[in-house]
């Protein structure tokens, strides 16, 4: 046991702890939301948003310690659990994106202040926002885009 992290593909034997980490750190960030909203989101990431697209995984020891899910160069999914936070495995995951080239696209919602703060420090800027309903609450969503690299 060496605590080094690595970083892998994602399989579909991955998705249903990555599911789990998830919740737990969009419970940490996303505060406004509800239990309601968390469990109708739950099937949802497991079933149709991880496999739809190119994940990668962030662990060190066996363990996941963050994730984030992409189409192309557009952010779907970026999380990290709430004990590996500030180990720098945020900006570690996005370079994974768009084959290494990073990404160039993000929706978070705009009460999620931790994650506003980490897209913007990564060089992202609004482009536009707009409002989702989820679970019977309505949300507002930015879009955050930066240049290509």
């Amino acid at each position: 046991m060496d605590g080094t992290v690595g970083i892998r593909t994602a399989g579909e034997a991955d998705f249903d702890a990555l599911t789990d980490l998830w919740e737990r750190s969009a419970r940490s960030s996303h505060t406004f939301m509800d239990d309601e909203v968390f469990a109708q989101q739950r099937p949802r990431v497991r079933d149709l948003l991880l496999p739809s697209m190119d994940v990668w995984v962030a662990e060190s020891d066996g363990e996941l310690l963050g994730f984030v899910g992409a189409r192309e160069d557009v952010v779907e999914l970026l999380y990290v659990a709430p004990e590996a936070q500030g180990r720098g495995l945020g900006p570690s995951l996005l370079s994974y994106v768009d084959g290494g080239a990073g990404a160039h696209s993000v929706e978070v919602y705009a009460d999620n202040a931790v994650g506003v703060a980490f897209y913007t420090g990564q060089g992202f800027a609004e482009q536009l926002r707009y409002s989702v309903t989820v679970g019977g609450g309505t949300f507002e969503v930015m879009r955050l885009t930066r240049p290509a690299t």
